[in-house]
């Protein structure tokens, strides 16, 4: 009897041996095969396109959206900021939500509108005219009557705008207003066009690109100004100078997430960390269709890939203005006819569908039409877009 009850034990045991190994080897072949799906995910273009389209339904056209009807998409300005599409259309600006739907709307005595937006602020201002407002969410913060003509604008993401103004005895004037629309201070031009502004994320420092077109070549410079010397009107308020080479044209400078400045010349783009200036990106050598800095810490380049006489594909590079070694690589079957980027969200429009790809490299949603109607225009912000056709919005949330 006790021979027997023994063999029952070990009969028991070897039963409930046999039942985890097969659990555990149920888990490792789960695990084998989640690992195996994400690296042909990756690696394979095929299999890519049919997770995308029909397991994550990345792949969307007009009949499963919502939209916006538009009677006359000319004459209607439209942007997006924050959570909405917004359309400024005879002095009436109307925000909807991601469903389409119409959630506020305020008076903006504005015709001829540029927009800047950063967070959940909306800068308008009337181009070549006085007029400027700030947005937060659905409320107007201020509004001004600015001396001179409104040439450019920008805000960033606490509120602080500085607005480019021509038309006055001086060639160009910056000022810049707090989130409160208190005027904090100016700067004056009298021989230079100032190309572009922007102010850190930390409010301490304003940038102001400048180029000097009068002598034989063209001459480029970056001021960086300390807000608050300027505030107090210290005259040692321009912290320092970054002077270009001669004939390099400065297009575009935009801080980063590290508060690092980027700038943004026709034949490279570089960063100024302080008084240090080191190039990032060559645009000479590849030749990119396109190039751009607004991400909130990437660079764009889209390139030609040269695999073959008949291959149409670019391959868009986005590199880590933080560290230009760590680049995502995402290759497009197609040509761009623009790009439009946002925090970090990418929008290629391809002229029929518009492929919408993140910073880290990896397709958000694709969009198309089903009856090959022409994209007209894109707006974008934070979680969602705006595909413009000839009389409807179409939302996507990103």
């Amino acid at each position: 009897m006790d021979f027997l009850g023994k063999a029952d034990v070990g009969a028991a045991k070897k039963k409930i041996n046999k039942g985890k190994v097969l659990k555990v080897s149920a888990i490792l072949i789960f695990i084998i095969l989640i690992i195996t799906i994400f690296i042909l995910y990756v690696k394979n273009e095929r299999v890519r396109s049919f997770f995308d389209t029909y397991i994550f339904r990345k792949i969307i056209n007009e009949e499963n959206v919502p939209s916006i009807d538009i009677e006359n998409v000319t004459n209607a300005n439209i942007f997006a900021f924050s959570k909405y599409i917004v359309v400024l259309d005879q002095n009436v600006l109307n925000m909807y939500n991601k469903a389409g739907k119409r959630e506020h709307s305020l008076d903006i005595e504005i015709s001829n509108p540029i927009f800047e937006t950063s967070g959940n602020y909306l800068c308008i201002a009337e181009k070549g005219g006085q007029e400027i407002y700030l947005i937060e969410n659905k409320n107007i913060v201020w509004q001004k009557e600015i001396e001179g003509e409104i040439s450019s604008i920008n805000v960033n993401k606490n509120g602080y705008v500085s607005v480019t103004i021509s038309g006055t005895s001086y060639k160009t004037v910056v000022q810049t207003f707090n989130s409160k629309g208190d005027d904090l201070f100016k700067f004056y031009f009298s021989t230079t066009n100032v190309i572009d502004t922007d102010i850190s994320n930390d409010n301490k420092y304003l940038a102001i690109a400048e180029a000097n077109f009068s002598g034989i070549v063209v001459q480029s410079n970056v001021k960086v100004v300390s807000m608050d010397d300027a505030i107090t009107n210290s005259t040692e308020s321009i912290k320092y100078t970054h002077i270009a080479k001669a004939n390099d044209l400065i297009i575009n400078i935009k801080y980063n997430n590290k508060n690092d400045l980027i700038c943004m010349y026709d034949e490279h783009i570089d960063v100024l960390k302080g008084e240090e200036n080191t190039e990032l990106v060559n645009l000479v050598d590849e030749k990119p269709l396109f190039a751009d800095i607004n991400l909130s810490s990437n660079i764009i380049k889209i390139v030609k890939k040269s695999e073959g006489l008949l291959d149409s594909s670019v391959e868009m590079q986005i590199i880590n203005s933080n560290n230009v070694k760590e680049i995502n690589r995402y290759t497009i079957n197609g040509t761009p006819k623009k790009i439009y980027t946002q925090g970090n969200m990418i929008a290629v429009n391809l002229g029929t569908n518009i492929m919408f790809i993140n910073s880290s490299g990896w397709l958000v949603k694709e969009y198309g039409f089903t009856q090959k109607e022409e994209i007209q225009n894109i707006v974008m912000c934070d979680g969602i877009s705006g595909i413009i056709s000839k009389n409807k919005i179409y939302i996507i949330s990103l």
